[in-house]
């Protein structure tokens, strides 16, 4: 078990912004207003003291070879904040939500979270990836507590489809099934599709059985950096409706935005989902 605290600045970034917007199901905030998760096969605490980002759980090595991309930290979000700032209601959900980060997670747990989110609250979507997690991920212990990490594709690929629904997914189990199965034996895979441009990347993951148009923008942005994409669920569309006067709201989101389009999606959902408007 690792007791080493990374401490590093990374501008316009807030744990409960960034953990709580919705692109993320691993994560748990603590009493003392920090964030605890996993990623990466490690479970780390980040918290924020002052302006330094704390990160429990890690060494320097680390933050280089994983967390600083997960994080998005060398990313310049003042620049992307004046770019998506095209009116009041821009203005306001940037404000709201000023610490959001976009992050770069693992494309197989991001893959399979988001087919278990569909037509699901969070609490439930969490419960259902931590069960996932609990069964079938190895062992990771970080102070005094036993974690989990996501499971592999390889076995998520050899469970049953009974065991699968057995987890509180319902429909979604054989979707699950398949998606594990297509990325074990190499028929979808992470690098090429980040490799893509993004329709084509779009065309490929659509292809799976049970990954519909917001599934697969929520994978493509959350996981691989498609951020010219804006994922419509039903936040997105209310708010496009009530503040843009769009009917078409994915279409209309990234023909505002263009390649800021995923980071405006995000502040719009925080800010229509949480502010209570």
């Amino acid at each position: 078990m690792k007791s080493d605290t990374f401490k590093v600045q990374i501008k316009d970034f807030l744990p409960l912004h960034t953990f709580d917007c919705g692109q993320c199901f691993r994560w748990e905030r603590q009493e003392d207003g920090s964030f605890v998760g996993v990623a990466n096969g490690q479970a780390v605490r980040i918290s924020m003291v002052g302006e330094t980002v704390e990160i429990e759980g890690i060494t320097q090595s680390d933050y280089e070879s994983f967390w600083k991309r997960y994080l998005d930290a060398d990313r310049d979000y003042s620049k992307i904040k004046e770019a998506v700032s095209i009116n009041d209601t821009m203005i306001k959900s940037i404000e709201f939500g000023k610490g959001i980060r976009i992050l770069r997670q693992d494309f197989f747990e991001t893959l399979i979270s988001f087919i278990i989110s569909q037509r699901s609250s969070i609490p439930k979507i969490k419960s259902c990836v931590d069960k996932l997690c609990t069964l079938y991920g190895k062992e990771i212990y970080f102070k005094g507590k036993v974690f989990h990490a996501f499971p592999t594709a390889e076995k998520i690929a050899s469970l049953s489809e009974e065991e699968i629904r057995s987890l509180g997914v319902g429909y979604r189990a054989p979707y699950i099934l398949k998606a594990a199965q297509a990325v074990a034996n190499g028929e979808i895979n992470a690098d090429e599709l980040e490799a893509m441009d993004t329709q084509s990347a779009r065309e490929k993951l659509l292809s799976l059985y049970g990954v519909g148009d917001k599934v697969c923008d929520c994978v493509l942005l959350f996981s691989l950096g498609k951020f010219d994409l804006f994922p419509a669920d039903v936040w997105i569309k209310r708010v496009m409706a009530e503040e843009f006067e769009c009917t078409d709201a994915k279409a209309a989101g990234e023909t505002k935005f263009g390649n800021y389009s995923g980071f405006a999606q995000q502040y719009l959902f925080y800010w229509r989902k949480y502010n209570n408007v």
